[in-house]
Protein backbone atom coordinates (compact mmCIF):
# COMPACT_ATOMS: atom_id res chain seq x y z
CA UNK A 1 0.00 0.00 0.00
CA UNK A 2 0.96 3.77 -0.66
CA UNK A 3 2.13 5.25 3.02
CA UNK A 4 -0.37 6.93 4.55
CA UNK A 5 0.17 10.25 5.65
CA UNK A 6 -2.85 12.07 7.79
CA UNK A 7 -3.51 15.34 9.28
CA UNK A 8 -5.67 14.60 12.13
CA UNK A 9 -7.88 17.56 13.57
CA UNK A 10 -10.55 15.68 15.48
CA UNK A 11 -9.71 16.90 18.89
CA UNK A 12 -11.91 18.72 20.68
CA UNK A 13 -11.99 18.53 24.81
CA UNK A 14 -8.04 19.59 24.96
CA UNK A 15 -8.35 22.14 22.31
CA UNK A 16 -11.40 23.86 23.88
CA UNK A 17 -10.00 24.22 27.06
CA UNK A 18 -6.56 25.08 25.87
CA UNK A 19 -7.55 27.24 22.93
CA UNK A 20 -10.26 29.20 24.19
CA UNK A 21 -10.62 27.96 28.12
CA UNK A 22 -13.37 26.36 28.83
CA UNK A 23 -15.11 22.90 29.32
CA UNK A 24 -16.27 20.81 26.34
CA UNK A 25 -18.68 20.79 24.61
CA UNK A 26 -18.41 24.23 24.53
CA UNK A 27 -21.09 26.51 23.74
CA UNK A 28 -22.58 27.73 20.02
CA UNK A 29 -20.27 30.71 20.00
CA UNK A 30 -17.30 28.96 20.96
CA UNK A 31 -18.22 25.93 18.37
CA UNK A 32 -18.24 28.21 15.54
CA UNK A 33 -14.80 29.37 16.45
CA UNK A 34 -14.09 25.58 16.23
CA UNK A 35 -15.59 24.86 12.53
CA UNK A 36 -13.41 28.16 11.61
CA UNK A 37 -10.11 26.45 12.90
CA UNK A 38 -10.81 23.28 11.10
CA UNK A 39 -11.23 25.20 7.92
CA UNK A 40 -8.04 27.14 8.51
CA UNK A 41 -6.12 23.90 8.97
CA UNK A 42 -7.87 22.19 5.90
CA UNK A 43 -6.87 24.98 3.95
CA UNK A 44 -3.47 24.23 4.91
CA UNK A 45 -3.73 20.61 4.03
CA UNK A 46 -5.10 21.44 1.28
CA UNK A 47 -2.14 24.19 0.08
CA UNK A 48 0.49 21.33 0.83
CA UNK A 49 -1.83 18.45 -1.12
CA UNK A 50 -1.01 19.81 -4.46
CA UNK A 51 2.36 18.81 -4.39
CA UNK A 52 2.44 15.84 -1.19
CA UNK A 53 -0.48 13.48 -2.95
CA UNK A 54 2.03 12.43 -5.21
CA UNK A 55 4.50 11.14 -2.37
CA UNK A 56 1.55 9.48 -0.67
CA UNK A 57 -2.10 8.84 0.48
CA UNK A 58 -2.38 12.01 1.72
CA UNK A 59 -5.29 12.60 3.77
CA UNK A 60 -7.51 13.89 6.90
CA UNK A 61 -9.03 12.79 10.02
CA UNK A 62 -12.02 15.13 11.53
CA UNK A 63 -15.07 15.20 13.69
CA UNK A 64 -18.41 15.35 12.41
CA UNK A 65 -19.27 17.78 15.51
CA UNK A 66 -17.47 20.49 13.91
CA UNK A 67 -16.14 18.87 10.66
CA UNK A 68 -19.03 18.47 9.47
CA UNK A 69 -18.18 20.98 6.11
CA UNK A 70 -14.32 19.45 6.17
CA UNK A 71 -15.69 16.00 5.62
CA UNK A 72 -18.14 17.08 3.08
CA UNK A 73 -15.62 19.07 0.73
CA UNK A 74 -13.00 16.56 1.04
CA UNK A 75 -15.00 13.86 -0.21
CA UNK A 76 -15.98 16.27 -3.14
CA UNK A 77 -11.92 16.93 -4.33
CA UNK A 78 -11.54 13.17 -3.74
CA UNK A 79 -8.86 13.03 -0.74
CA UNK A 80 -8.84 10.13 1.05
CA UNK A 81 -11.24 10.76 4.73
CA UNK A 82 -11.39 9.65 8.35
CA UNK A 83 -14.51 10.31 10.84
CA UNK A 84 -13.80 9.72 14.47
CA UNK A 85 -16.95 8.48 16.27
CA UNK A 86 -15.71 8.68 19.53
CA UNK A 87 -16.64 11.21 22.55
CA UNK A 88 -13.73 13.29 23.09
CA UNK A 89 -12.33 12.99 26.42
CA UNK A 90 -12.68 11.00 29.94
CA UNK A 91 -11.41 7.60 30.50
CA UNK A 92 -14.42 5.21 28.83
CA UNK A 93 -14.91 5.20 26.13
CA UNK A 94 -18.67 6.83 24.45
CA UNK A 95 -19.57 7.41 21.08
CA UNK A 96 -20.22 10.31 19.35
CA UNK A 97 -23.74 9.03 18.05
CA UNK A 98 -24.13 6.68 20.98
CA UNK A 99 -25.98 3.38 19.17
CA UNK A 100 -26.60 5.05 15.57
CA UNK A 101 -22.90 5.69 15.18
CA UNK A 102 -23.60 3.56 11.92
CA UNK A 103 -26.19 5.74 10.66
CA UNK A 104 -23.91 8.68 11.25
CA UNK A 105 -20.72 6.77 9.20
CA UNK A 106 -23.51 5.91 6.16
CA UNK A 107 -24.34 8.97 5.91
CA UNK A 108 -20.21 10.30 5.87
CA UNK A 109 -19.22 7.63 3.98
CA UNK A 110 -15.65 7.87 4.99
CA UNK A 111 -12.43 6.24 3.94
CA UNK A 112 -11.97 4.97 7.25
CA UNK A 113 -13.89 5.11 10.52
CA UNK A 114 -11.04 5.82 13.40
CA UNK A 115 -12.13 5.11 17.33
CA UNK A 116 -10.22 6.18 19.86
CA UNK A 117 -9.65 3.99 23.19
CA UNK A 118 -7.84 4.75 26.80
CA UNK A 119 -6.29 1.27 27.38
CA UNK A 120 -4.93 0.58 31.42
CA UNK A 121 -2.86 -2.52 31.23
CA UNK A 122 -4.01 -4.46 34.68
CA UNK A 123 -7.33 -2.83 34.62
CA UNK A 124 -9.05 -5.57 33.66
CA UNK A 125 -12.43 -4.95 34.33
CA UNK A 126 -12.83 -0.92 32.58
CA UNK A 127 -10.81 -2.54 29.40
CA UNK A 128 -13.32 -5.51 29.61
CA UNK A 129 -16.14 -2.64 29.19
CA UNK A 130 -14.41 -1.19 26.58
CA UNK A 131 -14.02 -4.31 24.26
CA UNK A 132 -17.71 -4.96 24.30
CA UNK A 133 -17.98 -1.60 22.42
CA UNK A 134 -15.17 -2.28 20.49
CA UNK A 135 -16.44 -5.35 19.02
CA UNK A 136 -19.95 -3.65 18.06
CA UNK A 137 -17.97 -1.15 15.72
CA UNK A 138 -15.60 -3.54 14.54
CA UNK A 139 -18.34 -5.81 13.40
CA UNK A 140 -20.48 -2.85 11.75
CA UNK A 141 -17.26 -1.87 9.74
CA UNK A 142 -16.94 -5.05 8.63
CA UNK A 143 -20.09 -6.01 7.61
CA UNK A 144 -20.53 -2.24 5.89
CA UNK A 145 -16.90 -2.14 4.02
CA UNK A 146 -15.81 1.09 6.18
CA UNK A 147 -11.94 0.01 7.20
CA UNK A 148 -11.34 1.16 10.61
CA UNK A 149 -8.77 3.14 12.22
CA UNK A 150 -8.02 1.90 16.03
CA UNK A 151 -6.22 4.21 18.15
CA UNK A 152 -5.63 2.77 21.49
CA UNK A 153 -3.84 5.33 23.97
CA UNK A 154 -1.86 3.01 26.08
CA UNK A 155 -1.34 3.30 30.39
CA UNK A 156 0.25 1.26 32.52
CA UNK A 157 4.34 0.27 33.45
CA UNK A 158 4.90 -2.00 31.07
CA UNK A 159 7.34 -0.76 28.07
CA UNK A 160 5.88 0.76 24.88
CA UNK A 161 6.29 -2.65 23.17
CA UNK A 162 5.15 -4.67 25.75
CA UNK A 163 1.69 -2.37 26.05
CA UNK A 164 1.24 -2.17 22.37
CA UNK A 165 1.79 -5.98 22.52
CA UNK A 166 -1.01 -6.74 25.04
CA UNK A 167 -3.37 -4.41 24.02
CA UNK A 168 -3.61 -5.25 20.56
CA UNK A 169 -3.94 -9.18 21.66
CA UNK A 170 -6.89 -8.63 23.91
CA UNK A 171 -8.39 -6.69 21.33
CA UNK A 172 -7.94 -9.88 18.54
CA UNK A 173 -8.76 -11.96 21.34
CA UNK A 174 -12.32 -9.89 21.69
CA UNK A 175 -12.66 -9.93 17.81
CA UNK A 176 -11.71 -6.38 17.08
CA UNK A 177 -10.50 -6.40 13.60
CA UNK A 178 -9.13 -2.91 12.81
CA UNK A 179 -7.90 -2.53 9.35
CA UNK A 180 -5.59 -0.44 10.69
CA UNK A 181 -3.45 0.55 14.20
CA UNK A 182 -2.94 4.28 15.01
CA UNK A 183 -0.14 3.64 17.35
CA UNK A 184 2.14 5.37 20.00
CA UNK A 185 5.98 5.51 18.96
CA UNK A 186 8.12 2.77 19.40
CA UNK A 187 11.45 3.40 20.95
CA UNK A 188 13.67 1.38 18.08
CA UNK A 189 13.00 -0.07 14.45
CA UNK A 190 13.12 -3.41 16.26
CA UNK A 191 10.12 -2.63 18.24
CA UNK A 192 8.23 -1.84 15.41
CA UNK A 193 8.89 -4.91 13.65
CA UNK A 194 8.65 -6.92 16.99
CA UNK A 195 5.00 -5.26 16.95
CA UNK A 196 4.24 -5.99 12.99
CA UNK A 197 4.41 -9.44 14.09
CA UNK A 198 1.72 -8.78 16.03
CA UNK A 199 -0.26 -6.62 14.63
CA UNK A 200 -1.17 -8.59 11.19
CA UNK A 201 -2.67 -5.35 9.50
CA UNK A 202 -0.87 -1.87 8.77
CA UNK A 203 0.50 0.50 11.38
CA UNK A 204 0.68 4.32 11.37
CA UNK A 205 2.78 6.26 13.84
CA UNK A 206 0.59 8.99 15.75
CA UNK A 207 2.70 12.51 16.99
CA UNK A 208 0.77 12.70 20.73
CA UNK A 209 1.15 16.40 20.58
CA UNK A 210 4.69 16.09 21.30
CA UNK A 211 7.76 18.68 19.61
CA UNK A 212 8.56 18.73 16.28
CA UNK A 213 11.98 17.93 17.21
CA UNK A 214 10.44 15.19 18.98
CA UNK A 215 8.46 13.91 16.18
CA UNK A 216 11.27 14.22 13.98
CA UNK A 217 13.15 11.28 15.49
CA UNK A 218 9.61 9.39 15.73
CA UNK A 219 9.26 9.58 12.17
CA UNK A 220 12.93 8.50 11.32
CA UNK A 221 12.80 5.72 13.66
CA UNK A 222 9.24 4.48 12.05
CA UNK A 223 9.99 4.88 8.23
CA UNK A 224 13.64 3.30 8.75
CA UNK A 225 11.93 0.29 10.30
CA UNK A 226 10.44 -0.88 6.84
CA UNK A 227 6.99 -2.13 8.72
CA UNK A 228 5.35 1.38 9.48
CA UNK A 229 3.29 2.69 6.89
CA UNK A 230 3.19 6.31 7.66
CA UNK A 231 1.87 8.82 10.11
CA UNK A 232 -1.25 10.48 11.68
CA UNK A 233 0.26 14.01 13.10
CA UNK A 234 -2.02 16.02 14.00
CA UNK A 235 -0.91 18.81 16.77
CA UNK A 236 2.38 19.05 16.36
CA UNK A 237 1.56 20.48 13.11
CA UNK A 238 -1.18 22.61 13.33
CA UNK A 239 -1.41 23.53 17.22
CA UNK A 240 1.31 26.63 17.21
CA UNK A 241 -0.03 28.24 14.39
CA UNK A 242 -3.49 27.89 15.00
CA UNK A 243 -3.21 29.47 18.40
CA UNK A 244 -1.08 32.50 17.35
CA UNK A 245 -4.29 32.99 15.23
CA UNK A 246 -6.51 32.87 17.88
CA UNK A 247 -4.34 35.35 19.73
CA UNK A 248 -4.39 37.65 16.81
CA UNK A 249 -0.29 37.28 16.65
CA UNK A 250 -0.62 35.86 13.03
CA UNK A 251 -3.28 36.53 10.18
CA UNK A 252 -5.33 33.49 8.82
CA UNK A 253 -3.30 33.03 6.00
CA UNK A 254 -0.11 33.00 7.39
CA UNK A 255 -1.23 30.26 10.23
CA UNK A 256 -2.32 28.21 6.86
CA UNK A 257 1.11 29.15 5.37
CA UNK A 258 2.70 27.32 8.57
CA UNK A 259 0.52 24.30 8.93
CA UNK A 260 1.38 23.49 4.99
CA UNK A 261 5.02 24.13 5.87
CA UNK A 262 4.57 22.03 8.65
CA UNK A 263 2.64 19.08 7.17
CA UNK A 264 5.10 19.08 3.97
CA UNK A 265 8.23 18.64 6.20
CA UNK A 266 6.66 15.23 7.60
CA UNK A 267 5.79 13.85 4.50
CA UNK A 268 9.32 14.62 2.97
CA UNK A 269 11.14 13.67 6.01
CA UNK A 270 9.33 10.23 5.81
CA UNK A 271 9.98 9.87 2.45
CA UNK A 272 13.83 10.68 2.85
CA UNK A 273 13.89 7.87 5.49
CA UNK A 274 11.63 5.21 4.27
CA UNK A 275 13.06 1.41 3.66
CA UNK A 276 11.23 0.49 0.97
Amino acid sequence: MKPLFILPFDHRNGITHELFGVAYPPNAIIGKKLVALRSIIFDGFLQAYSTMQKEGDCGVLVDDEFGGAVIAKAKKLGITTIVSTEKSGGSTLQFVHGAGFGRALIAHDPTFAKVLVNYTVGDTDLNEEKMKKLRALSDFCIEDGIPLMLEPLLHGKPSPLKRATIAIRDMHNHGIRPAIWKLEPMPTQKDWKSLAKIAKVPMILLGRGASMKVVDEWVVTAAKSGVVDGFAIGRTIFFDPVKKYTEKLITRAQAVDAIAKHYTHYVKLWKKHAAR
